[in-house]
């Protein structure tokens, strides 16, 4: 009788994992090029040198690395291409007193239970280009990693992070909560 529940228990736990995790590649692949309010491109910032911490201000100093606000947007944009009309709607924004409703390109769907920081990444010197893609080659940001335990496990052992650590690699509570 023991047994007999067990192999249920078993049964159900692996049909809920199957669930979760089909329900995450599906999301993931899903969720490619979002449509933006704004025609910004990440090419035109990188070729003038401008830091990825520039406009996603927290990545250094938080688990998310925030997503420009439109006061910081015409900070230089005031002068910088003002006539533009892309930068004609950011500075509607700013006149109407509302944030910029940019559409998250990365992140994790909460039925994931990821614990992620871009902070902790930044310290260790990990290139954004190695989570993100080469942002810095395309006029409209797309996701070109899928971020799946596979990959990030796979990250972690090949930069020796402390993850790679066999012990805290079966600690599920490591990455998820």
């Amino acid at each position: 009788m023991v047994i007999r529940k067990r192999m249920w228990i078993h049964l159900a736990v692996i049909v809920i994992l199957t669930f979760l995790g089909s329900g995450f590649l599906l999301w993931s692949l899903l969720v490619g090029t979002p449509e933006q309010p704004i025609a910004f491109s990440h090419r035109v910032h990188v070729e003038k040198h401008i830091a990825c911490t520039f406009c996603h201000q927290y990545a250094n100093k938080s688990p998310q690395a925030g997503l420009p606000g439109v006061q910081l947007c015409m900070t230089c944009h005031q002068v910088i291409k003002a006539d533009s009309p892309e930068i004609q709607k950011v500075r509607a924004y700013l006149d109407q007193q509302r944030e910029i409703p940019w559409v998250r390109v990365y992140g994790f769907p909460a039925h994931a239970h990821v614990r992620f920081h871009h902070r902790r990444h930044v310290a260790a010197g990990i290139d954004c280009a190695k989570c993100h893609g080469n942002v810095g080659q395309m006029t409209v940001a797309e996701r070109a990693v899928r971020h799946t335990m596979g990959w990030c496990v796979e990250c972690h052992k090949q930069n020796r992070s402390r993850f790679a650590d066999p012990r805290l690699a079966t600690d599920c509570l490591t990455c998820h909560y």
